[in-house]
Parts: C-alpha cells; sequence; structure tokens
C-alpha cells in the first residue's frame, strides 16, 4: 500500500463526531500513516491535541488562529494559544495567514496575528502552517520581511498559479495540494503543481472541505488523500509509488514524523 501523509485535516471538527474513529480506520486502510490535524483557534487546537494523545503517532495537533477568526488580533486570545504552546503536543504553529477573499480591508489584523505566528514558529523552531486566498502578493510582502530567517511550513491547499510560487519557495515554504487541483477550473493550480520541486511537494485534504474528483460534493475524509496524490502523480508524470513516497517523506522531514505510527 502506497504511504501517505494528510498534511492538513480538520477531524477535530463536530462534522465528525459521529464517525471519527471510523474517518481514522479508513484512513489507515487508505495508506495513510499520519494525520496533521491543524487547528482554528484554542479550542480547536485542545482538540486536535487530545486527538493526538489518543491516537499517538498517528495524529499530531497544530495550534494557531485562522486569519478568518474575529478576534484574529485579540492580545487576549492570542496570549490563551501562546500559554497552549508552553503546555506543549503540536508539532506546528498554524493555520495563520492572509485572507482577503470576502473582506480586502481585514489584512491590517491578519497581518498582526500573521507576524505573531511567524514570530513564535522561529522561536520555538517549528514549522508554520498558512494559509492564503486572494492575498499572494501581500503575503509575499510580509514573506520577505523574514528572508534570510530559518522560517520553514507548508503554504496549504495552495490556490494560486506558477507566478506565486518564487516568493513561498524562497521563504522556505513547502507546497501542499489538496482536492481543488483536481476540479476542472482549477489549471493554474495544476500548472504549479508541476513547476513545484520534489523536496517541497505535500499533499493533503483540508477535510472536511474540498473533497477531490471522485467524491467532489462529500464531506472530505483523510482517507481522500489517496486520490489527490494518484492524480498529483500522473499530473507529474510519475508513478504512485514514487509520489507518495516523495511526499511522506517531505511531510515527516517538515513536522518531524517517524516513518510509521506507533500506535
Amino acid at each position: 500500500m502506497i504511504p501517505l501523509v494528510d498534511t492538513h485535516c480538520h477531524i477535530g471538527f463536530e462534522s465528525y463526531d459521529e464517525d471519527r474513529e471510523a474517518v481514522l480506520e479508513r484512513a489507515r486502510e487508505a495508506g495513510v500513516r499520519h494525520c496533521v490535524v491543524v487547528a482554528v483557534d484554542a479550542p480547536s487546537a485542545v482538540q486536535a491535541r487530545n486527538l493526538a494523545r489518543q491516537h499517538p503517532g498517528f495524529c499530531v495537533a497544530t495550534a494557531g488562529l485562522h486569519p478568518n477568526e474575529p478576534d484574529v488580533a485579540d492580545e487576549t486570545t492570542w496570549a490563551a494559544l501562546v500559554e497552549l504552546f508552553e503546555e506543549g503536543g503540536f508539532v506546528a504553529v498554524g493555520e495563520t495567514g492572509l485572507d482577503l477573499y470576502r473582506d480586502t480591508n481585514a489584512r491590517a489584523p491578519q497581518e498582526v496575528s500573521l507576524r505573531r505566528h511567524l514570530d513564535l514558529a522561529l522561536a520555538r523552531d517549528l514549522p508554520v502552517v498558512l494559509h492564503c486566498r486572494d492575498a499572494f502578493e501581500a503575503l509575499a510582502e510580509v514573506l520577505a520581511d523574514y528572508r534570510g530567517r530559518p522560517l520553514r511550513g507548508v503554504l496549504h491547499c495552495f490556490t494560486g498559479g506558477p507566478d506565486d510560487l518564487p516568493a513561498l519557495l524562497e521563504a522556505g515554504l513547502h507546497i501542499g495540494f489538496g482536492g481543488i487541483t483536481t476540479f476542472g477550473n482549477a489549471e493554474a493550480v495544476r500548472a504549479a503543481a508541476r513547476e513545484v520541486p520534489d523536496e517541497r511537494l505535500l499533499v493533503e485534504t483540508d477535510a472536511p472541505f474540498l473533497a477531490p474528483v471522485p467524491r467532489r460534493g462529500k464531506r472530505n475524509e483523510p482517507a481522500f488523500v489517496a486520490h489527490t496524490a494518484a492524480f498529483l502523480a500522473e499530473l507529474r508524470g510519475v508513478d504512485a509509488e514514487h509520489l507518495g513516497a516523495l511526499t511522506t517523506a517531505n511531510a515527516c522531514a517538515l513536522f518531524g514524523l517517524g516513518e510509521s505510527p506507533s500506535a
């Protein structure tokens, strides 16, 4: 079975409350070695850490504030998140980033939060998980201020095109591709997916969102990362085993995962 890592999922969300264990079992059966359970706020970070403790080695947790959170720049909210990192149990900082899809005036508070996350990731020597929607130019400007510093992480659920890649790669980021890559109207994303260097390529689901073809329109889940991986392999002209081994090695190195789950 081809080994895979779902580098971005939200299986702590309530949409899995009725069948979470079955979802995780299906992931294992599909070849998934690890699930990176990503937080969008402090409560979801606690939930992600609980899942990591319940499934050691298979689930790992992040902690962060999604840019669309209403209190994204609130100092008390940020302090609570920092306290979680003091307690430990997280492999990455985020998700954070910039999202100007609905409100182009939202950049200022989002950028405050983004810089806090980037600084925390550097201080704790952890990777950062970045979200970007309709904000690649703005994100590049922020990342330019960190040039020369040992930043590492992933721009998850990539929605841009080839022209958006250089600033991200120069910043030391991996690029995560999910179900959008399989959508018929995502030619720019596919063009970028062909160009990402082998050592920076990751696969993900962003579950429960954005299920790939042929599951589009359904609730996404980590097992479906196999569809995206197979699609990417064909897109890049390599066999599925090679793509799986490559992206799994990349994920394990970035997030400090073992080669296989301990439980």
